[in-house]
């Protein structure tokens, strides 16, 4: 009989027979590789060769990588700890280096043909053909949506893919020997659809604890796995699989490592937690004597650190802008359990105090004071304003230059990104604005944005953080305002208040965020919710478009941080509830908790020095919000002067929009006439019945308040009633909508008893958004010359602050399409980068006086606009009348003519004007006296109380000024 022997180990279990797996895949490379030998259990021996033998126990003993630089054939086996042998693998590497030259990949975008295509030009070197007659070249399909092509020779290139069917890329280059542009129009040096190796990091941060933490591990791509160790160990793939949170209640080291979809592993890493509840890890606090903000004298600020523990604490500082480190100044340094109080800092100009401080466990708190010193904001009347959208105007950093999102799209090239200008390049031609005559500028909103044409700023993703793609070392928006404060320019900051984009809020409605390590692209985004599908990931850009607005619209969902409205009619109540556009998300600022968080953030830009708001989208918040939360907040953090305009976008020539006050331009410039629900109180309902029912309050025209605030009695200024003025001005929509020419404009004056004080309206004829009715209003103003001049004339010496959109100086992009979205090239709109019509310098004395202007700047301020505007700037600024006086047309002939009046006898003042404009004009029961001509210098003598004014050419101007002192500005095209 045949017996079959069972041999019994007590106590464990036999080794794993040895198998052998590699890393990389075995395949064809172009490049050499390093291969790793993998074996069932830690301590499996491996032996192998690489010559095609089989391999034996004398052959290598495997203990470190094997270099693959040439076609190779890996043979090995491995043996367990009870000597049993595997079997022998074999593994077969390819390296195949590709032909020198460019090398570009393509995912071909779904809506395209699958003839995909390159025209390639700009070769270098030279001697490298060009793709010839367009579209170009058939590229090579390599599956899976890819598609290559190798330039040989090549070392850079000038590019386009296009499907020869009329779809194409913008026109990109690139010089790097190998690249994938990937869907998100975005260059990458690998493949961006190779699994990534894995990177394990943790939360919380590996450091010493007062408590018991629970820590999650997270590796590179969702789905890698992830196996642990909890006892100082290398872990291996026969370790713990982490499925959940790691708890750690005293010390212990966890170690890791990920292994992705395609096998390959990643490097293990530590996380040492240390557990001592006698720890200390709260870092020190720093707080100052006088709150920061604004001082039209100088200052003595102290500061005072406390710990909470007895060990010795030291606070560093600077005063340059610089961040502090340990090598900087000492502040103060000692015992500061009970508090510590450094030494007095006079401040005597606008500084930005930096302070670290650094307690005896190490921890450490970093913190900024702004002090601006000087005059306050002063009467915004007396500015003139030039509005910039910064990333448009002028690249002082191409280091920080990126693409939006959508850049491909409307095929705007590398040359010319979205995000081109920035706050560098903004402040190095603070003295351009200056020539000019400007005394304020307007940015377009500075805070940090997420959409796929952001570049405007007008879509946040947080209120609270300055956009980076603005800012360069020594140029953030900090140095921007104190840069902007050194030469006498006021800074006005465009806020949103009615929506986010469509990525949420980080601090309001958290969804995503971005990851500042990584390309600005859409598919970096980081997803800081849970709340989204499970299978958002997945889904096409439509689809997750719409499950982020499902959620930030959906009532019981969002924390009624949004408007749940999902219809909007742009005549009714939902105007101020629905959403306007898909990056526009309706927040709702009857929520205390979004009023709160809004008038918050915004004081924190008033601390830094910003000198006026201009509120977007003002018509799509109710007035009720603004008079209870918002204006009393930021004139009490910015003083009374603090200037607040917005822009109730009323397309009529009319001071009604369609008769309904609640959303027309001069309701917002009004108090509350009555008591509402809401008052005293602070929640929501209250706050919701109260929007309505003043919605319902004015509903019609009859019964709205008037006033005479801008106009003169008889010849007499008179002391403006501000008991009901809400503190909030408004751009005069219905003048701009008019300036198809000045006359039109000009007759809007006739609902100006509507404004609370008209004089404050911000006038303008063109701007990043519309153009005059018929002018036509998608297009910067394609008037001609002189009608421009004539609208310039009449802007600046009538009622109101003038303000000009970047460019209009030298008629840019004249005639253009102001804005189409991603749907063309920016360089064919009126958002045109404008940079390279300002290159050069200029040395500035004062507003509007110049000299040594060079290269195309010098260009630009001789051109015969901007020479207007210089001239318009400096006599305005010089009449008070003009900036701030009273007006009236009583006993006035002529179609363009008018009188102004500004008394202060607190100083002195007393500036009586009559200006006629491309006409003459003759005034009756004028006070008698001496008028001088701010244009021409001519001198009148009045003796009857009349007066008639000659002015002879479209766009020529008489400013007769009753004792004035002469001729101011020169001569010029139009004003002569």
């Amino acid at each position: 009989m045949n017996i079959d022997y069972l041999t019994v180990v007590s106590g464990g279990t036999s080794p794993k027979t040895p198998v052998i797996s590699v890393s990389p895949e075995p395949k064809t490379y172009s490049t050499a590789q390093t291969v790793t030998l993998t074996s069932t259990s830690a301590g499996d021996k491996i032996y192998y060769t690489t010559d095609g033998s089989t391999p034996t126990t004398s052959s290598t003993l495997y203990t470190s990588a094997i270099q693959v630089s040439s076609s190779m054939t890996i043979k090995a086996f491995g043996v367990n700890a009870d000597g049993q042998a595997g079997s022998i693998n074999s593994f077969a590497y390819v390296i195949e280096p590709k032909a020198t030259g460019l090398t570009v990949h393509i995912k071909k975008p779904s809506t395209w043909n699958s003839a995909v295509r390159i025209h390639y030009w700009n070769l270098v070197p030279a001697s490298v053909p060009t793709s010839g007659a367009w579209p170009g070249i058939l590229m090579n399909s390599d599956g899976n949506g890819w598609y290559s092509y190798t330039i040989a020779g090549a070392t850079s290139t000038s590019l386009i893919f296009n499907d020869g069917s009329g779809k194409q890329s913008a026109d990109l280059s690139r010089s790097a020997k190998e690249g994938w542009y990937y869907n998100d129009n975005v260059w990458y040096d690998v493949n961006p659809e190779s699994p990534k190796i894995p990177a394990i990091t943790v939360s919380p941060e590996p450091k010493t604890y007062d408590s018991a933490q629970t820590v999650t591990l997270s590796s590179t791509t969702n789905g890698d796995k992830i196996y642990y160790t909890t006892d100082g160990s290398t872990p291996t793939t026969s370790s713990t699989l982490y499925t959940s949170a790691i708890p750690v209640a005293s010390s212990k080291t966890i170690k890791a490592f990920g292994v992705n979809s395609a096998g390959q592993a990643g490097s293990v890493s530590s996380f040492s937690y240390v557990i001592d509840p006698n720890a200390d890890t709260q870092p020190p606090s720093i707080t100052p004597n006088l709150p920061v903000g604004r001082s039209e004298t100088a200052v003595t600020v102290s500061f005072t650190v406390k710990d909470n523990k007895a060990a010795t604490t030291t606070a560093y500082y600077t005063m340059d802008g610089t961040e502090p480190t340990k090598s900087s100044p000492t502040y103060i340094s000692g015992n500061a359990s009970a508090g510590l109080t450094g030494p007095s800092i006079l401040i005597s100009k606008s500084t930005t105090l930096k302070f670290l401080v650094v307690d005896g466990a190490g921890n450490q708190t970093t913190q900024s004071f702004v002090y601006n010193i000087g005059k306050n904001s002063g009467d915004f009347r007396e500015d003139t304003i030039y509005f910039v959208l910064p990333s448009r105007f002028y690249d002082g950093d191409p280091s920080n230059n990126v693409h939006a999102w959508d850049d491909a799209k409307a095929k705007n090239p590398d040359s010319d990104p979205a995000w081109r200008g920035d706050f560098k390049g903004l402040i190095q031609k603070l003295d351009y604005i200056k020539a000019l005559g400007f005394s304020a500028i307007w940015v377009s909103p500075v805070v940090q944005n997420a959409s796929g044409y952001d570049y405007h700023g007008y879509h946040a993703i947080n209120f609270a953080k300055v956009d980076p793609r603005y800012e360069s070392a020594g140029a953030s928006y900090q140095d921007l305002i104190h840069a902007a404060h050194a030469k006498g320019i006021k800074i006005i900051q465009d806020i949103v208040l009615n929506h986010t984009g469509n990525f949420g809020e980080e601090n309001l409605f958290p969804l995503f965020k971005k990851d500042p390590t990584k390309p600005d692209t859409v598919n970096n985004m980081i997803k800081i919710t849970d709340k989204l599908p499970a299978n958002y990931d997945s889904m096409t850009p439509d689809q997750q478009y719409q499950a982020r607005i499902a959620l930030m619209k959906t009532e019981g969902m969002n924390n009624n941080i949004y408007h749940t409205e999902k219809s909007l009619s742009w005549e009714s109540y939902t105007v101020q509830t629905g959403q306007i556009a898909g990056d526009c998300v309706d927040l709702n600022t009857e929520e205390p908790k979004v009023a709160h968080y809004l008038t918050d953030v915004y004081n924190k830009y008033i601390d830094m020095g910003v000198d006026s708001f201009r509120v977007d989208t003002l018509k799509h918040v109710s007035r009720y919000d603004f008079n209870k939360y918002f204006l009393p907040a930021w004139k009490e953090r910015g003083g009374s002067n603090f200037f607040i305009f917005g822009e109730v976008a009323t397309r009529y020539r009319d001071v009604w929009n369609s008769g309904i006050p609640a959303i027309s331009t001069p309701f917002y410039t009004w108090k509350e006439s009555k008591s509402y629900p809401g008052d005293g109180k602070d929640d929501y309902a209250s706050n919701k019945a109260s929007v309505e029912q003043q919605w319902a309050d004015n509903s019609t025209t009859a019964g709205q308040p008037t006033s005479n605030n801008a106009f003169l009695n008889g010849n007499n200024y008179h002391t403006p009633d501000y008991s009901k003025k809400s503190g909030m001005d408004v751009i005069d929509f219905p003048m701009h909508w008019a300036f198809k020419t000045a006359r039109e404009a000009f007759a809007m004056k006739s609902g100006d008893q509507y404004y609370n004080d008209a004089t404050w309206n911000v006038t303008y004829v063109d701007s990043h958004d519309y153009a005059p009715d018929q002018a036509p209003e998608n297009q910067r103003f394609a008037g001609t010359q002189d009608t421009w001049a004539e609208n310039l004339n009449l802007m600046f010496t009538f009622r109101g602050i003038p303000t000009i959109f970047y460019g209009s100086e030298v008629e840019f992009q004249k005639g253009q399409v102001i804005d189409v979205g991603p749907n063309a090239p920016l360089s064919t709109t009126g958002r045109a980068y404008f940079g390279d019509r300002i290159e050069g310098s200029v040395t500035v004395t004062d507003y509007g006086k110049y000299t040594n202007a060079t290269g195309t700047l010098a260009e630009a301020l001789q051109y015969p606009l901007a020479q207007h505007i210089r001239s318009l700037n400096l006599i305005r600024r010089a009449v008070p009348a003009l900036q701030k006086g009273q007006y009236s047309t009583e006993n006035v002939s002529g179609d363009l003519a008018f009188k102004r009046r500004f008394t202060d006898t607190s100083k002195g003042i007393d500036s009586f004007v009559l200006v006629t404009i491309s006409g003459n004009a003759t005034f009756t029961g004028i006070p008698n006296g001496t008028y001088v001509d701010a244009v021409t210098g001519d001198t009148k003598t009045v003796s009857n109380g009349s007066i008639t004014l000659n002015c002879s050419g479209k766009g020529n101007a008489r400013v007769y000024v009753l004792n004035g002192k002469g001729k101011i500005g020169e001569t010029g095209t139009y004003l002569k």
